[in-house]
């Protein structure tokens, strides 16, 4: 169609030049160009539809006028109150043959696609009857994406809708006859829900041109009852492996803005969890969720680790540190990471991360030296607390009520940095130098998660000294 549109823009510019032009030029550029551009019109609200649909029930639809024929056409399948109406309709309609009530069938097919009720049948149909005939482009638009077979029309135009990139899809929306808002039509929304369950199942090398699209047509209002399923299709292909940081960065924004932070807004994803869990089964539905908090773990700890390096006096000291953490989290061995940032260091903190392109949620130390920052890390069962200065590292089980919590807003300095607990707490200095701390580090991880670092192994053995 895109060709016939440069044809036709071509044979418009000629004609504006002032060349010679059959009679018959004006007359089949606009043949094309209606032929081209039918689609479905906007809804018309509800709030304005009933009262005119009861109207025209107690009337009867053989005595409507042809504009308010049409009118119901369009709009009685909004609601199954209206169904008989809709019913006499059709049998009017297909009598009569008409191109105004043929494209006001198609129109409400398309704008509502009442797939959930008897009158499905009757109504695909009559508008199948209609696209095919007349020569316009509905005849050529069933034809291709079988648009009035109900099963099949959505799921073939969500197929083409992977073949576009995401320049094109609004062009394909075009060419289908959605119009410019896919979310605008029940055709399109079945079509956006086909498109995301196709988009989750798609290999990583494939699925990041179909998130570009998904992202572009996303409608915030009218989409929001299909967010599992735009959770879904932005996730599940990276289960097993991770997307280029800048378009991670796009789905990341996205999922923050639409359902928030799954550290924070724990009722939100569990209650997407549990609607996945219906179509895909519970485990899969939490590993797919999972990826998300991956995401966040793992940029909580990098970017903090890149900003302490940005402003700490020891870097040969926090590149050591830096190095040790990172092996863990490389691995997937972190599955946790929430920073603690001193007040003086915030603002430092928070703008270095954020010049990353990154969305940094974090906790606040009150009390102790203002400008010492902690990164609060978990690894198994043990809740760690790296600090950004010279103090020691604590570890913690997590079941220790004392141990801090992860996703806190605020911190008790004085409680972060406790050197006294009990037997499920331990505090360690960096000292002595490489590779003597990370050797003890990685003994006492191991010896209370049975994970080994990835450099050091199981670390050093246990001393006479160590609680661990």
């Amino acid at each position: 169609m895109s060709v016939l549109r440069a044809a036709i823009d071509r044979m418009d510019a000629l004609a504006s030049a002032g060349l010679a032009k059959p009679p018959t030029t004006q007359p089949e550029l606009q043949r094309q160009l209606a032929k081209l551009d039918a689609s479905i019109g906007e809804a018309e609200p509800v709030v304005e539809l009933k009262p005119f649909l009861r109207s025209a029930a107690e009337n009867g639809a053989e005595a409507l006028p042809r504009f308010q024929l049409n009118r119901v056409l369009r709009g009685a399948w909004c609601d199954p109150e209206f169904d008989e109406l809709g019913y006499t309709a059709l049998d009017r309609a297909v009598e009569e043959q008409r191109r105004s009530s043929d494209q006001a069938m198609i129109d409400g097919y398309l704008t509502y696609f009442p797939v959930d009720r008897p009158i499905m049948g009757k109504l695909a149909e009559a508008a199948s009857s209609a696209a095919l005939r007349h020569e316009w482009a509905w005849r050529e638009r069933a034809q291709h994406w079988e648009l009035f077979a109900p099963s099949q029309g959505p799921t073939r135009v969500a197929q083409d809708l992977l073949a576009r990139d995401d320049d094109q899809v609004f062009q394909l929306m075009r060419e289908v006859g959605l119009g410019a808002n896919l979310a605008a039509s029940g055709f399109g929304q079945a079509t956006f829900a086909r498109f995301c369950v196709a988009t989750a199942e798609l290999p990583p090398s494939k699925a990041v041109p179909a998130q570009r699209s998904l992202l572009r047509l996303f409608d915030r209002e009218a989409l929001a009852g299909q967010i599992e399923l735009v959770v879904r299709a932005l996730l599940e292909p990276w289960v097993k492996e991770k997307p280029e940081p800048e378009h991670r960065k796009a789905i990341s924004e996205f999922l923050l803005d639409q359902v928030g932070d799954p550290r924070l807004q724990r009722p939100r994803w569990d209650r997407i969890v549990r609607s996945l869990a219906e179509s895909i089964g519970e485990e899969r539905a939490i590993t797919v969720t999972q990826v998300f908090k991956r995401w966040l773990t793992e940029v909580a700890m990098r970017e903090f680790f890149r900003a302490i390096a940005k402003t700490t006096d020891r870097p040969d000291q926090w590149a050591q540190r830096e190095k040790f953490w990172m092996a863990y989290l490389d691995d997937g061995l972190v599955s946790d990471a929430w920073p603690a940032l001193g007040v003086r260091a915030r603002n430092q903190i928070e703008y270095l991360i954020r010049q990353s392109g990154e969305r940094p949620e974090y906790g606040i130390i009150r009390g102790g030296p203002a400008s010492s920052s902690s990164i609060i890390m978990q690894i198994g069962d043990l809740r760690i607390s790296e600090w950004s200065d010279n103090g020691s590292c604590r570890f913690w089980s997590d079941s220790d009520p004392n141990a801090p919590k992860l996703y806190a807003k605020i911190y008790d300095g004085g409680k972060l940095r406790t050197t006294a607990g009990r037997t499920d707490f331990e505090y360690e200095s960096h000292v002595p130098a490489s590779p003597g701390w990370e050797g003890k580090f990685a003994g006492i991880i191991n010896r209370r998660t049975s994970i080994l670092h990835p450099r050091f192994g199981k670390g050093r053995g246990r001393n006479w000294n160590d609680r661990w």
